[in-house]
């Protein structure tokens, strides 16, 4: 390739590109930090698909509401049962996608609100389990059932009072939040005020700019983020640009290729991230589409430095969800 009559800025990014392609994946052991519980998974065949890729470990969030008819919703107490009958390899955390959480006029509810909240603080008062989430604040819709389009605030006093929990327990909170600009300044608020919580801001951080990433990141040492879903494969990841994009939402790869200014955060923040296969309902749970994402992981991984890698691989997790390795 010629780069003789191509501007510099665009022969640089065409360079980084080549030179990326041709690393060599990451081929160390994986955790994945973002995984979901369905009464239809079945655990034999999630920790085979797991072994297989060398997937040692997955954080565990029970999905309350139901699938297709064949995707049975999932609780907490499945998770536990995961987390028992393969000890050291799942770990739960309080589910938050429960349904009236996903219905906007519940979240001032207060006869809803109370009991939620001594739930979890039950849950974790056991021992068993290791963060809350996920939490869902904004979502984009898929179709049109109950669990689809979601717009919550974030600053409210529902994650105010979870947000104590979470502190009074040393525990994470996973927040699934697109990031439109109001909610983004909400939740600076919010994670200023609680600097002892460790957030988890799933999918690269509401599928931010690498500029507003950065910006939060600098701001809030206890601000994480995990990659889960935005590998730019399958019918339905958020790296595909589904279920939408809007002008505050982007990818961070094309084609197994790290665009190089998400690849700069990541390297400059490398004990900030997190990797997961965010697998939600059954039917996406079989050896052909975990592999899939788990080798786009390891293709990307593979175009960061070795210790950047092994961080968001594996280290990070056992850091933000305070585990044993």
């Amino acid at each position: 390739m010629s780069f003789k009559h191509i501007p510099l800025f665009v022969a640089v990014v065409i360079f980084l590109h080549v030179s990326d392609a041709g690393a060599d994946p990451y081929d160390g052991p994986i955790f994945d930090a973002h995984g979901h519980m369905g009464a239809s998974f079945d655990p034999n065949t999630i920790n085979r698909i797991m072994e297989f890729n060398n997937v040692t470990r997955q954080v565990l969030m029970a999905r309350y509401y139901p699938g297709k008819p064949d995707d049975v919703a999932g609780r907490d107490e499945l998770s536990l049962e995961m987390a028992a009958s393969y000890p050291g390899r799942f770990f739960p955390l309080v589910g938050m996608q429960l349904p009236w959480l996903t219905e906007s006029n519940k979240w001032h509810d207060e006869s809803l609100l109370e009991p939620l909240l001594k739930r979890t603080e039950r849950r974790l008062s056991s021992g068993k389990f290791y963060g809350i989430g996920e939490v869902i604040v904004r979502h984009f819709a898929y179709s049109k059932s109950r669990h689809s389009e979601q717009d919550h605030p974030i600053n409210s006093t529902f994650i105010r009072r979870l947000s104590g929990i979470a502190k009074r327990f040393d525990v994470p909170i996973v927040i699934h939040m697109e990031g439109e600009p109001g909610l983004v300044a909400d939740f600076s608020q919010l994670i200023d005020e609680y600097k002892s919580v460790r957030y988890v801001w799933a999918h690269n951080c509401g599928r931010s700019h690498a500029k507003v990433i950065r910006s939060k990141l600098e701001k809030h040492g206890n601000l994480f983020c995990d990659l889960a879903s935005m590998t730019n494969i399958g019918r339905h990841n958020y790296g595909t640009g589904l279920p939408r994009m809007e002008s505050y939402t982007t990818l961070m790869e094309v084609g197994g290729i790290f665009f190089p200014r998400m690849k700069q955060v990541y390297e400059d923040f490398p004990d900030r991230f997190t990797i997961g296969m965010d697998v939600a309902h059954a039917r996406g749970m079989n050896r052909r589409n975990y592999s899939l994402r788990v080798n786009r992981f390891r293709q990307l991984l593979g175009q960061l430095t070795p210790a950047t890698a092994k961080l968001i691989a594996e280290d990070n997790a056992f850091q933000i969800f305070k585990l044993k390795n």
